[in-house]
């Protein structure tokens, strides 16, 4: 992981969630980084498309517009 961001969140809260996350797994602490691993997979792919189109939507948006002159009294 490249990224260092510790999120804010209440400690007691996440122990819940891990404890939650891990007796959903049926107990195994692999299986449940197993599962945030191909989560985390999941949301990356997601950016990766939204930011593909996010892209495409701001070239085609470029197109088509006419500069604006910076003298212009309008």
């Amino acid at each position: 992981m490249t990224d260092q961001i510790q999120p804010v969140c209440d400690t007691d809260e996440m122990e819940a969630d891990v404890t939650a996350l891990i007796e959903a797994c049926g107990g195994d602490p692999r299986t449940a980084i197993k599962a945030l691993l191909a989560e985390n997979l999941i949301q990356e792919q997601r950016i990766e498309r939204l930011a593909a189109s996010l892209s495409f939507g701001y070239v085609r948006g470029r197109f088509g517009v006419t500069p604006r002159r910076s003298g212009s009294s309008h």
